[in-house]
């Protein structure tokens, strides 16, 4: 039947199967050969009704395998993957990126294989411009990809230092990533014991990258950072803090412990207009946010001149999922719900 079908495709002047049912199909070739009796017909019809049941049977079987292979975060992480980097292509094609103004010159070539958001393509945009010196990095909350310096040490043969808490995290990224160029540690990294974990992998003075995520005191450990100065910095702000104001949450403080509970109240980390203070005090710009809103770029200001400072106002992006939130009751009921529950805030306005 299928060949028959083919066959008919053929003679229509098209090579594509039409799309029409086994069954449907049959009733097409009785007609064709017209000397069928009811009974045979009625029969071959059965037949192809088990086909067709054991065929979706088998695609089931297959797809359910699948499924435990991966797991469905799997088959969602390569939805999400497909669905951030489908896009980049199409930028890469159309878009010639050294006609934009800054940062969408750095934005638009956003891609992503380890990082969440985008963020190896920005931040292989931004070192294709300023340049390396020695290849190296440090990740401070690596995950089990390497977080935002996975691409670099997969893709790009750098070595460095992953820090993670978890010590399953961490056992993983050993087994992800070549030992004679990647040191991974597993450590709470608190600002008494930063300078002494990197020292103690020689990362020190100069370095070409580091990230720092670890949802909460992600400001107060860069504040603490002064063993080595990279020269990109990747770093989390918390956008339910809005544009304008530049707060801190405390260090340490409780709510860090519970990320779902922070994330609820909008009660943790820091404000993009804080972290470009703290990055101006250490001799930092702003250069670039990715559009999803989670990450924010510093250069350090003997790099790359030609690529300018962003305000943090102009910069600033409400993170996708915390959209509908604030649309619902804006940003002021996150500093009400705050100063309701007496929660303290470093204010550095």
């Amino acid at each position: 039947l299928f060949c028959w079908a083919t066959h008919m495709g053929h003679e229509r002047g098209t090579r594509e199967l039409p799309p029409v049912s086994l069954v449907t199909a049959a009733r097409a070739f009785r007609s064709a050969s017209g000397g069928a009796s009811e009974a045979e017909v009625a029969k071959l019809y059965r037949r192809i009704e088990r086909l067709e049941k054991t065929l979706l049977d088998q695609a089931k079987g297959q797809h359910n395998a699948m499924l435990g292979r991966i797991g469905r975060r799997g088959v969602q992480r390569l939805a999400n993957q497909i669905d951030v980097n489908l896009p980049a292509l199409v930028r890469r094609h159309y878009l010639d990126a050294t006609t934009l103004p800054y940062p969408q010159r750095l934005t638009s070539q956003r891609f992503r294989l380890h990082s969440q958001n985008g963020e190896d393509g920005i931040t292989y945009a931004v070192l294709n411009e300023v340049g390396t010196i020695d290849q190296r990095f440090v990740e401070i909350g690596a995950g089990v990809n390497g977080g935002n310096s996975g691409f670099l040490a997969d893709e790009c043969g750098w070595s460095g230092l992953m820090i993670d808490a978890s010590e399953s995290n961490a056992a993983r990224l050993r087994q992800r990533f070549p030992w004679d160029r990647i040191a991974i540690e597993s450590a709470i990294v608190t600002r008494e014991n930063v300078n002494d974990l990197l020292s103690r992998h020689g990362l020190v003075d100069d370095i070409d990258f580091a990230s720092v995520d670890i949802d909460g005191d992600d400001y107060w450990i860069w504040e603490s950072l002064t063993v080595c100065r990279p020269r990109l910095l990747i770093i989390e702000y918390n956008s339910l803090l809005g544009p304008d104001r530049a707060v801190v949450v405390p260090y340490q403080s409780p709510s860090h412990k519970d990320v779902s509970t922070a994330v609820e109240t909008g009660y943790y980390g820091a404000s993009l207009s804080a972290l470009t203070r703290l990055g101006a005090s250490k001799d930092y710009r702003l250069v670039a946010v990715e559009p999803r809103g989670v990450n924010a770029f510093f250069l350090r200001n003997d790099v790359g001149p030609e690529i300018p400072a962003c305000a943090p106002t102009e910069a600033f992006r409400m993170f996708e999922n915390y959209q509908k939130r604030v649309a619902a009751g804006g940003i002021d009921q996150i500093y009400a719900r705050i100063e309701q529950e007496g929660w303290p805030l470093v204010r550095l306005d």
